[in-house]
């Protein structure tokens, strides 16, 4: 996970404060409880991008010969292999 738990909660904070001065969203719950549900939904989508990337990476480690990262055959490579995981999450979705 890329971000640690204080920005996560931080950006739950923003997030319930857009909410909250939004008269388009009702909510029946307490506001804490939706900040807490917030907190957990952005934490289990950074878990699911890091899997992502390691399976990007890992697609890419696979290769019969070395590419080094940050080339550009890396990052096509890269963009690629991301682009299918994310249908692959697409998908399950559906």
């Amino acid at each position: 996970m890329r971000l640690s738990h204080e920005k996560i909660v931080h950006l739950s904070h923003r997030i319930m404060e857009a909410l909250l001065d939004d008269d388009r969203v009702d909510y029946h719950s307490e506001e804490n409880e939706v900040r807490q549900r917030i907190v957990g939904l952005l934490k289990t989508e950074l878990e699911r991008e890091d899997a992502m990337e390691e399976a990007v990476r890992r697609k890419i480690e696979s290769q019969k010969r070395d590419i080094p990262e940050g080339s550009p055959e890396w990052e096509l490579l890269y963009r690629k292999y991301y682009e299918e995981e994310l249908s692959k999450v697409k998908r399950l979705r559906e």
